[in-house]
């Protein structure tokens, strides 16, 4: 299965529950069905087919996940679990620029006078935290 296929099959809510509930354990088709709440068997069969190589039948006849399934399941978790805070450095950095030039310009180009600096400083301190936090300690830039 090429990338663009995996990530296909793992784009709809549906296939993402069929996945997290196979790796729990195996399960029947009407079993999967019941557990997903679908009631027509044509569309789970829909999504079943979508999902290719990431299920596959067991000697049992059940569903189960093969390793692809199993990366793919992961890729998900990781998803969910990093993406939003990726995003969200992404903006307190704009913020931090926006208010710094913001505080700049309303110090009329002289951010040595006391109020201003102590708000420059404040942010600096706090950006310089968050930054620390969110690159250090959550590991948001690291590959996956």
């Amino acid at each position: 299965m090429e990338a663009d296929e995996t990530f296909e099959a793992i784009s709809h809510p549906i296939r993402i529950k069929i996945l997290k509930l196979l790796a729990e354990r195996s399960m029947g088709f009407s079993e999967l069905k019941r557990a997903l709440g679908i009631k027509s068997s044509g569309k789970l069969d829909f999504h079943m087919k979508k999902l290719g190589n990431l299920v596959t039948l067991d000697e049992e006849g059940k569903y189960t996940l093969t390793k692809e399934g199993y990366a793919a399941l992961q890729a998900i978790d990781t998803v969910k679990r990093y993406g939003w805070q990726r995003r969200a450095y992404a903006l307190a950095t704009i913020a931090y620029v926006i208010a710094v030039i913001f505080t700049l310009k309303t110090a009329s180009w002289n951010p040595i006078k006391p109020p201003y600096s102590i708000v420059l400083l404040l942010m600096t301190l706090w950006y310089a935290f968050y930054s620390y936090w969110s690159i250090v300690r959550r590991g948001i830039l690291k590959r996956y």
